[in-house]
């Protein structure tokens, strides 16, 4: 199973062979392509072949292409390999209104708990967060994710709109784009249509799904912005990220969170989460989506 993350900072010349990813800069190195689950590259001096990328392809590894802010921007999915990717598609095609709306309002009542329990772990009033969270209704008719991101971003940023601290709403934003490759690679893998969402519905958003999938991941990031690196972070008017913000970034996928009791890695619950939509789908039980949690805190 693939399980590296590689994340190219500065000029290279990327290349495969012989199964192995080459980095030619100062040095050569190698890296096993079949042990890649996302190359990442943050530096515009990178130099690569299509048919590296063909390569990648044909092995499942993601590639994440970043800006000069250096935000991610772009990814590069494997094609589906789904070996049932019609009927797949299709019967995502087939899901009910009341179905996606079932699926919607236990998605939002995680994330909604979750993001009290960050709060909780910051010594910050989140007894708002659990009440709204217990009275999400199906497809969150009366936005409480709205209302609840509000309460929760002014505790936590001291700011409902998360605009005003540059490097924070940067970094959580770093964090959640590389979660959200993640969850793309893997609804690609199974065949669903990606820009077919439940709830997101945008003709411009070729990852709707991943967008209702990542709610729940998204307090999990915010946690780990917050507590492991925003600590670290030197410069009150710099609102950049550091080469090592964002390396302690790529690292998020390799923090952890509990699905139905038990500790994964982020990419493997990312695996677990879409792999039970996929169950929700089959059985048509909105019950058998599993959905993530925190891990376990000591202060």
């Amino acid at each position: 199973m693939a399980w590296r993350i590689v994340a190219i900072n500065n000029p290279a010349y990327l290349s495969n062979s012989r199964n192995q990813l080459l980095v030619k800069q100062d040095e050569e190195i190698s890296v096993p392509i079949e042990d890649i689950d996302t190359l990442l590259i943050d530096s515009y001096g990178v130099s690569l072949s299509a048919q590296l990328l063909s390569f990648l392809g044909q092995n499942n590894t993601t590639v994440v292409l970043c800006n000069d802010k250096h935000l991610p921007v772009s990814t590069i999915l494997p094609y589906s390999q789904h070996s049932r990717q019609a009927k797949m598609s299709a019967a995502q095609l087939a899901l009910s209104g009341p179905f996606k709306k079932q699926l919607w309002r236990k998605i939002i009542e995680q994330k909604i708990c979750n993001q009290a329990e960050v709060l909780r772990r910051f010594d910050l009033k989140n007894d708002d967060l659990f009440a709204m969270s217990q009275i999400v209704k199906s497809g969150d008719t009366t936005n409480r994710e709205s209302l609840a991101a509000r309460f929760y971003f002014a505790r936590l940023l001291e700011d409902a709109t998360r605009r005003k601290p540059l490097w924070h709403n940067s970094a959580l934003n770093y964090g959640y784009a590389l979660v959200r490759s993640s969850l793309a690679r893997q609804i690609a893998a199974r065949g669903f249509i990606a820009s077919q969402g439940l709830f997101h519905r945008s003709e411009l958003n070729g990852f709707n799904l991943a967008d209702d999938l990542i709610e729940p991941f998204r307090p999990i990031v915010d946690f780990y912005v917050m507590h492991d690196i925003a600590p670290f972070h030197v410069g009150e008017y710099d609102t950049s990220l550091s080469q090592r913000d964002r390396a302690l970034l790529v690292d998020i996928l390799n923090n952890h969170a509990i699905i139905n009791c038990k500790k994964f890695t982020l990419k493997h619950a990312v695996e677990v989460h879409v792999e039970s939509f996929s169950q929700a789908i089959t059985y048509n039980s909105a019950e058998m989506i599993t959905l993530p949690q925190l891990p376990p805190y000591e202060p």
